[in-house]
C-alpha cells in the first residue's frame, strides 16, 4: 500500500514545549503505523516550496505569537497564503495543541477553526468521546490523560468528536472541519512527551491524519462462528460481542449438532447455518471466523480456515502444542490473513486495575508474582477433564493466568520449572494440580497454580514490587495495595475497574478496518502454550527448562 506523505512542522518557544523531543516522538510513531512517510522540519520556508505541494497533508506542532513574553513568530503572508492554498485545493491539515496559538494570523486561524485563549494546569483529566460514528473516534472509549487542556475560542460549526470539562463547560479536544476542497483536524492535546506517548493520543492522531487524507472506512467485516455448544453458550456470546462492535457483523454459525443450529436461528434470525465447517469455508461473504471448539480441534480447524483465506480468531487456548502454534502463525503470514486468540480476560476489571497500578509505578518493579485458582473437588465428567481433548488442567484458567503474568513482567523468560500432580481424581485424565514457576531474565519470577485438590487455598493474586505490593483475595471487588512510593508507608483498598471485554473485538475491527496493531498477537498467545508445554516437560524430567521462541 502506498504511504501517505506528511510534512510535520515543529518549532517555537522551547520554554513551553520540547519541540525537538516531541517532534521525534511524532515522527517515530506516525512512521511506525506503517501508513505514513514523514518529513520533519522547523524550516517554515518549506511552506512556500514545492516540497509542500508534494505532500498529502501538513501537520503543525508549532505556534506563532501570543504575547510579548512568547518567542513564537507568526507566519509570513507568503507562508500563510501557501498553506491556505494547499488546504483549499485538497490537501489535509492537522493542528496539534499549540497550533491554535497564532494570534497574528487571522486567516490561518479561520482555516484551523479555533484560537487559543488559555490552558488548565498540567494535570490529569478525562477525555469524553462525544461522536461514536466518526472513523476517528469509532470504537474508542473515554480515557484519561495528563496534559494541559487548551481552552479555545472555536467555530461552532466544527464537528466535535471529543471533549473535556472545564469549569462546568465541555471544551473541544478533537474536531474536524472542511476548508475548500481540503479537510482540517485539530487535537488540543499534546503538551509534552508523556502526553504524546499516551496510546489514546497516538490512536487519535493516526486516525485524524488518515481522515484528512481521505481515508474512508470499508463495509462491515462479515463474521462467522464454528462451535455453538450449549454448555456456556459461547457461540452466542461471541456473536453478541461481534454484533455489538461497529464494523463487525455476524452472518453465519456452524455446529455439528443440527439442533444447536436451530437454536442459533432463533437467537439470530436470518443467520446462515452449517453442520460442516468445510461448507462454511466456501461462503465467500465470510471474512472472519471464530473457532469455539474443544481444544484439540483448534489447530486443525483454524488451519483449514487460514488456508481458505479467512481471518481467524481462536478461543483460548490457541492450541495444545508449540508446533501447532508455530504452524498456525506461519500459515497466517503465508496467506496474509489475521490470526488472533480470544484472551478476553486481559480486559477483566481486576487485571486492568492491577495493570494501571503497576504502570503508574505504585509498587515499583515487580520481582515476584503468585497467582492461584482452585479448590478441592472432582472436576466433573466432560471434555475439559479429558487430557487428550483439553490438553490438561493448565489449558483452561491457567492460560488466562499465564497471559496475565507475562503482561505484567516486561522481560523474556529465562526458564520454567513445572510440578504436575495426579493423586486423587483418577476417574478423569486431567492433572489434579499444575504449577509453573517462571523465572525471567530480569530476575523476577512467577508462581502459577491451578488445583482441584487444594484443601487450603491461597489469594488470587500476591504481587511484590520494590516499592510495594498487592494482595487480591477471592470473592472481593477490590484488592489491598501497600506502597512506599512517595516515601511514606501507605495501605489502601483499590476498587476494581469495570471489565471491558468488548475491547477485544473493538481491536479486531480496528485492525481489519484501520490497520491498527493487534492487542492479542498470535506470538503472545504462543508464549502461553510454550510455558504450559515446557512446564509439563520440566515436571517429567525434574529440570528447569528454557522456553522456545524467547530468544
Amino acid at each position: 500500500m502506498k504511504k501517505v506523505k506528511i510534512l510535520v512542522l515543529i518549532g517555537g518557544d522551547a520554554r513551553f514545549h520540547d519541540f525537538q523531543g516531541c517532534g521525534k516522538i511524532l515522527k517515530d510513531f506516525l512512521e511506525a503505523s506503517g501508513k505514513f512517510e514523514v518529513e520533519l522540519t522547523e524550516n517554515r520556508n518549506v511552506l512556500v516550496s514545492d516540497r509542500l505541494k508534494s505532500k498529502d497533508a501538513c501537520l503543525f506542532y508549532t505556534h506563532g505569537e501570543i504575547d510579548t513574553e512568547c518567542a513564537g513568530k507568526k507566519l509570513t503572508q507568503e507562508e500563510e497564503n501557501a498553506l491556505l492554498s494547499f488546504v483549499k485545493n485538497g490537501g489535509g491539515f492537522v493542528g496539534i495543541h499549540c497550533a491554535s496559538i497564532f494570534k497574528g494570523n487571522k486567516d490561518y486561524l479561520e482555516m484551523l477553526g479555533a484560537m487559543f485563549i488559555t490552558h488548565s494546569p498540567f494535570e490529569e483529566f478525562s477525555v469524553n468521546i462525544t461522536n461514536h460514528e466518526n472513523m476517528i473516534t469509532k470504537r474508542l472509549q473515554d480515557f484519561s490523560i495528563k496534559d494541559e487542556l487548551y481552552i479555545l475560542d472555536y467555530d461552532p460549526s466544527v464537528q466535535v468528536l471529543a471533549t473535556a470539562m472545564w469549569q462546568g463547560k465541555p471544551q473541544p479536544v478533537v474536531y474536524l472541519k472542511e476548508y475548500g476542497k481540503g479537510k482540517v483536524g485539530y487535537i488540543a492535546l499534546g503538551h509534552n512527551a508523556d502526553a504524546l506517548l499516551n496510546p489514546f493520543f497516538q490512536k487519535l492522531l493516526v486516525r485524524t491524519v488518515s481522515s484528512v487524507c481521505g481515508f474512508r472506512e470499508r463495509k462491515p467485516v462479515n463474521c462467522a462462528v464454528i462451535g455453538y455448544g450449549g454448555a456456556f453458550n459461547m457461540g452466542k456470546y461471541h456473536l453478541d460481542l461481534i454484533n455489538a462492535t461497529p464494523g463487525l457483523k455476524g452472518i453465519a454459525a456452524c455446529d455439528i449438532d443440527f439442533r444447536r443450529m436451530e437454536v442459533a436461528q432463533k437467537d439470530f434470525p436470518g443467520i446462515k447455518t452449517y453442520t460442516d465447517y468445510k461448507d462454511l469455508l466456501k461462503n465467500r461473504e465470510v471474512e472472519l471466523i471464530v473457532v469455539i471448539t474443544p481444544h484439540n480441534t483448534h489447530a486443525p480447524i483454524a488451519m483449514d480456515c487460514l488456508n481458505a483465506g479467512k481471518n481467524v480468531v481462536i478461543e483460548k487456548p490457541m492450541c495444545i502444542t508449540i508446533r501447532e502454534a508455530t504452524d498456525l502463525i506461519r500459515t497466517a503470514k503465508k496467506n496474509r490473513v489475521m490470526l488472533s486468540v480470544f484472551h478476553n480476560r486481559r480486559w477483566d476489571g481486576d487485571y486492568l486495575t492491577i495493570e494501571e497500578v503497576v504502570k503508574k509505578g505504585m509498587i515499583g518493579d515487580i520481582f515476584h508474582i503468585e497467582i492461584f485458582i482452585g479448590g478441592y473437588g472432582h472436576p466433573g465428567f466432560w471434555w475439559r477433564s479429558d487430557k487428550k481433548i483439553s490438553g490438561g488442567a493448565f489449558y483452561d484458567w491457567g492460560a488466562h493466568m499465564i497471559y496475565w503474568t507475562l503482561g505484567l513482567i516486561p522481560s523474556r523468560i529465562k526458564n520454567v520449572v513445572g510440578f504436575f500432580h495426579k493423586r486423587r481424581w483418577h476417574s478423569v485424565t486431567n492433572e489434579d494440580q499444575c504449577q509453573a514457576i517462571i523465572r525471567f531474565e530480569n530476575g523476577a519470577y512467577a508462581d502459577i497454580q491451578v488445583s482441584s485438590i487444594a484443601s487450603i487455598g491461597k489469594p488470587r493474586w500476591r504481587i511484590l514490587g520494590e516499592k510495594g505490593g498487592i494482595i487480591d483475595e477471592w470473592g472481593k471487588s477490590s484488592f489491598r495495595l501497600n506502597t512506599t512510593v512517595h516515601g511514606v508507608w501507605a495501605e489502601m483498598e483499590i476498587k476494581y475497574k469495570p471489565s471491558q471485554h468488548g475491547n477485544y473485538y473493538a481491536n479486531i475491527a480496528d485492525h481489519l478496518i484501520l490497520g491498527e496493531p493487534l492487542a492479542i498477537t498470535p506470538e503472545s498467545a504462543r508464549r502461553v502454550i510454550a510455558v504450559i508445554e515446557t512446564a509439563e516437560k520440566s515436571s517429567k524430567n525434574g529440570e528447569a527448562l528454557p522456553v522456545p521462541y524467547e530468544r
